[in-house]
């Protein structure tokens, strides 16, 4: 016989390790009221709130907690931020010799390494993604100088070689810096080359500031599960955040072998861009972080990937770095035997037509729709993780995520209604 009821949950404590972003925990604070709303109107709740009127600091970062409620049901779940913006602040914050300089030992390492030919044996999207970065600041200044050549030629009759010079050089610099702020911003250009530095320096272990904190976000993880006063942990990582909070887990095992015994815990990454350092040679420890995860038979591990996110690694097993074998549509729940249980959902499905027309070229939109609440019910929905009545398990077993077992009014559907008699069979 089934028991609905065994499958509910009312607390969570969900952790969340946010990708490569200088954005600071009130910036995530405003982000996330306005896509609670949006995950409201999407679901059709009758609350989805902030319980405090404001981030409070914990050892790690900052956390809040929130009230979710249907017609015939109410969760509270805290959300927790493992920040560390403000080591991606002071990498960009550097001066401009200083990225040139990072920028090219990072390319420079990727090719001599032999990394950039493994992404592209094992994803070509990735490793053009990578490239791009690369060819639009080469093709920017490429702009910049060409003017600067021409200004030089049209003023050197009048002005005389030195005096033109001296224009063509302005000319080629202030070209050059004015693309890389207007469109580079938009596309995030200058971030992307810091990232690309900040991931071969941590890859070779010359980063220890991030290293302490994700042993730091490992004993803050181990602490709340030592605690036992939530009914389940998930901790998700996005993007580059991913790896740290497999790091993290790795670490919190190594604080206690037994973690997820007591009370489930359960790793979400999302936007994954783990293999991009299990690839490089010098990634072993990252590598053996991601197979301890794996091999800790109390801890569920589930990846999403979508075709439509290029920023991330796609069919790709972030353990084995083989093509990934997906789930089916339903699998037995609590079955997290694969190690990831891998799933795919196209970003597509969680947009409009008119929303995912918008932003179809901007790729880091789309990378970041992870963590956003969706324009329409889909299968996977960040705040369906966070706020569900459900436990995470039952939410990994189907494809289509809450929209199995929440109606159109936003009620729990049998046999997992509290105002069920059941226990019923199980479909």
């Amino acid at each position: 016989m089934w028991d609905g009821a065994r499958w509910r949950t009312e607390r969570r404590h969900l952790f969340l390790v946010p990708g490569y972003d200088p954005m600071p925990v009130d910036g995530h604070r405003r982000v996330f009221e306005r896509e609670l709303k949006r995950f409201r109107e999407t679901w059709s709740l009758a609350e989805a709130s902030c319980l405090e009127d404001g981030p409070r600091p914990t050892p790690t970062g900052a956390a809040w907690s929130i009230a979710a409620a249907g017609g015939n049901w109410r969760t509270v779940s805290t959300f927790e931020l493992l920040a560390w913006n403000d080591l991606v602040q002071s990498d960009m914050a550097r001066g401009p010799l200083s990225h040139m300089g990072g920028t090219l030992r990072a390319l420079a390492d990727m090719i001599a390494s032999g990394t950039l030919a493994r992404y592209f044996r094992s994803s070509p999207r990735y490793g053009f993604f990578f490239l791009f970065t690369y060819v639009l600041t080469l093709l920017f200044w490429g702009v910049g100088i060409g003017l600067g050549l021409l200004s030089y030629g049209a003023a050197a009759p009048a002005l005389g070689a030195p005096l033109a010079a001296l224009l063509g050089l302005a000319v080629a610099a202030g070209t050059g810096a004015f693309l890389m702020r207007w469109p580079g911003r938009k596309l995030r250009l200058k971030q992307s080359l810091d990232l690309a530095e900040f991931s071969v320096d941590f890859v070779r272990g010359r980063h220890p500031a991030i290293d302490a904190r994700v042993e730091a976000f490992g004993a803050r993880i181990a602490e709340v599960a030592a605690g036992g006063e939530v009914d389940e942990i998930v901790v998700v990582g996005h993007s580059l955040g991913a790896m740290l909070a497999v790091s993290a887990l790795a670490h919190a095992l190594e604080l206690n072998p037994a973690l997820g015994q007591r009370v489930p815990v359960r790793l979400l990454t999302v936007g994954s861009t783990t293999a991009k350092f299990a690839l490089h040679p010098a990634g072993g420890r990252l590598r053996a972080a991601a197979r301890a995860v794996a091999d800790a038979g109390a801890i569920g591990w589930l990846e999403i990937q979508a075709r439509d996110d290029v920023v991330s690694f796609y069919r790709i097993n972030p353990v084995t770095l083989e093509e990934a074998r997906f789930a089916p549509l339903r699998t037995v729940t609590g079955d997290f035997s694969e190690r990831p249980l891998i799933r795919a959902h196209p970003i597509r499905d969680m947009l409009t037509e008119a929303t995912f027309a918008r932003f179809r070229l901007d790729m880091m939109r789309l990378h970041c729709q992870y963590l956003l609440a969706n324009d329409k019910r889909a299968g996977y929905d960040f705040f369906a993780v966070l706020a569900s009545p459900l436990r995470f398990d039952l939410l990994a077993a189907s494809a289509n995520g809450l929209r199995t077992y929440l109606d159109a009014r936003g009620l729990l559907m049998r046999p997992y209604s509290p105002a069920d008699p059941g226990p019923w069979r199980a479909p």
